[in-house]
């Protein structure tokens, strides 16, 4: 694949992900605006997705919006991810319950990859967009998933990791990542500083079953003092909610 076409399948999942949160029409003017880009090249793949069914245009108010076959082609993930409730519906409740960001996060190779971001309406912002990622050594999410790791798997993981150029070897000792794994196994959360932003935090937990062999763990986040002097209190709160999405209590 050419990176012409990289750049255009990335920008494609970019635009649907901007409809995803404002959930409006939007004419190429609000996309332009949102994504940053040249509106030439934005045109040609917007009517494009349109040639093909997934986005609708409305010649009158000249906007777009998704189509029920985009809808249709991934109705069927929610329930695979959170087999006992709506993903946004669940971590919509757990917003409004606490006030602060929620995160769905699942393991992508080196990386953990955010599949629902919640923005709480306090600040500050936990990750600079929806569906970011994060390497696996070097965030908190990330450890609990390696907890869950043989040593070797861990190491190799590392390893790759400095090869790949997505760590440097001096920012993660592999001494302090197999302290901060070893945390997360005895107590079963990870509660840490955003290693972006230090004035936010996260604590966390894996969900009590794989999906499809994947690994899912649920977080809330929020401005550092105020998550690390509720971070039993918070971890209490997930275990109790991840039971419940799991189908394991009642």
């Amino acid at each position: 694949m050419t990176s012409t076409s990289v750049r255009s399948v990335r920008r494609a999942f970019e635009i649907l992900e901007v409809f995803a949160r404002l959930r409006r029409p939007l004419s190429l003017k609000d996309l332009t605006s949102e994504l940053d880009c040249p509106s030439s090249s934005l045109a040609d793949l917007l009517k494009t997705m349109s040639q093909i069914g997934c986005l609708s245009f409305d010649t009158e108010t000249k906007t777009y919006f998704p189509t029920t076959r985009l809808a249709a082609l991934g109705d069927w993930v929610g329930p695979e991810i959170l087999p006992n409730g709506d993903p946004y519906e669940a971590l919509g409740e757990l917003r409004a319950e606490t006030g602060e960001t929620i995160l769905l996060g699942t393991p992508n190779d080196l990386e953990i990859q955010y599949l629902f971001v919640l923005e709480g309406p306090h600040g500050p912002r936990y990750l600079e967009k929806p569906n970011g990622r994060r390497p696996l050594v070097k965030s908190g999410v990330g450890w609990l998933v390696l907890s869950k790791s043989d040593d070797d798997a861990i190491d190799r993981v590392w390893r790759r990791s400095i090869a790949s150029g997505l760590i440097a070897r001096k920012d993660v000792p592999f001494d302090k990542l197999k302290d901060r794994i070893e945390f997360c196994r005895r107590n079963g959360y990870v509660a840490a500083r955003d290693s972006i932003n230090p004035d936010a935090a996260v604590v966390a937990i894996l969900l009590p079953d794989l999906r499809h062999g994947r690994q899912l763990a649920i977080g809330i986040a929020g401005p550092a003092e105020r998550i690390e002097c509720n971070t039993m209190r918070i971890a209490t709160m997930l275990r109790e909610r991840a039971e419940r999405l799991s189908g394991i209590a009642g």
